[in-house]
């Protein structure tokens, strides 16, 4: 036991119980759903546009739209989407199993929040399933798991809906605060000012013998 004081000992920080990478991204996710990002006003208002999805596989497609409704964004990138599926196949252990028991819970104008109750009254594994697909498309990051002996796989980045969030006073982080690919923009206008012109300075009295300070004249 340790007293007030004292700093705990190995025997106890070992004992603590570690949270793998996976499991914080799904709590991330569980924390944007509670503080209602999926239905922020701001963010829709601000999010570029997207290019239809078109030409997508069907197990895709239905991705698309899972991933349409869970995150509450309609406005979503298919390649992206592309991108996410393929590396959730690879890093998501039964997911090809679970997609299709997911997308049987979808409802037309369905909610988020509702899709993710009857994820959870379904099966915890959906629910599981459903936050990871949030967490992918907020931090751009599909987790992967040491354990398996897969690595997290980067998807997005400037995309990643977490930015959404703050884009009213931030912009994506990255080496200048003009955002990403900015040296592809046409460059500012030059403005150069008009030259200043030199006020004239009067030539110092080279003459006559000067009176000194607070003398009067008489």
């Amino acid at each position: 036991m340790n007293h007030p004081g004292t700093e705990p000992s190995a025997t106890s920080v070992s004992s603590l119980p570690r949270i793998s990478r996976r499991h914080a991204l799904i709590g991330l996710a569980a924390l944007l759903a509670q503080a209602g990002f999926w239905s922020n006003p701001l963010s829709a208002a601000q999010a570029p546009a997207s290019a239809p999805a078109t030409g997508l596989a069907p197990a895709t497609m239905l991705f698309y739209t899972l991933s349409q409704t869970i995150t509450g964004h309609r406005d979503l990138s298919a390649a992206t989407a592309a991108r996410i599926e393929q590396a959730m196949r690879t890093n998501v252990p039964g997911f090809a199993d679970r997609l299709p028991q997911l997308g049987a819970l979808l409802v037309t104008g369905q909610e988020a929040k509702v899709l993710l109750a009857a994820a959870t009254a379904a099966d915890a594994s959906l629910r599981e399933l459903a936050l990871a697909i949030v967490a992918a498309w907020y931090t751009g990051t599909v987790a992967g798991n040491a354990a398996q002996g897969t690595k997290s796989i980067v998807v997005a980045y400037a995309e990643a809906l977490m930015y959404r969030t703050v884009a009213d006073g931030q912009v994506v982080p990255t080496y200048c605060n003009y955002g990403p690919l900015w040296w592809l923009k046409a460059p500012p206008a030059v403005r150069v000012s008009a030259p200043v012109e030199p006020k004239p300075v009067p030539a110092p009295a080279t003459t006559g013998t000067p009176e000194p300070k607070g003398k009067q004249a008489k």
